[in-house]
């Protein structure tokens, strides 16, 4: 096993004053980061009644935002993945018609069914003979 190594003014420790101003610099050092803490929690609440933003979403996202790509994309596979098994994904508003591909795909089966039914009319049409009086 390796020795400490010995200091000699170890034994007599650090000296009052170094204590007193390295005390007082970590409380000036918390002073500002609770008054930061006080400013970003102030931004993120304004833009949550500003702007609507999901205050939960925001900070998961803002994490994201920090983390490294492999990281970021590792923990994003594992999520959706999480979130399929467990079927937790958004259930449909009772009030919305459906997402926006599924109202375009039925918006587009109409109009093909409307132009195959104007179509089959015109054929009709000029297929169709006057029997003679």
């Amino acid at each position: 096993m390796a020795e400490k190594l010995k200091n000699p003014k170890a034994k007599a420790g650090i000296h009052p004053e170094v204590l007193k101003s390295l005390i007082s610099k970590c409380d000036s050092m918390k002073a500002d980061m609770d008054e930061s803490r006080g400013e970003l929690g102030a931004a993120v609440k304004d833009a949550e009644e500003v702007h609507g933003i999901n205050r939960k979403a925001f900070k998961l996202v803002l994490s994201l935002k920090r983390m490294e790509q492999d990281k970021r994309d590792e923990f994003l596979k594992s999520l959706i993945d999480y979130v399929e098994k467990l079927d937790l994904g958004p259930q449909a508003d009772l009030f919305d018609e459906g997402d926006e591909a599924g109202r375009r795909a039925a918006q587009e089966s109409a109009t093909a069914a409307e132009d195959t039914a104007a179509e089959n009319a015109r054929r009709l049409k000029g297929g169709i003979k006057q029997l003679a009086h």
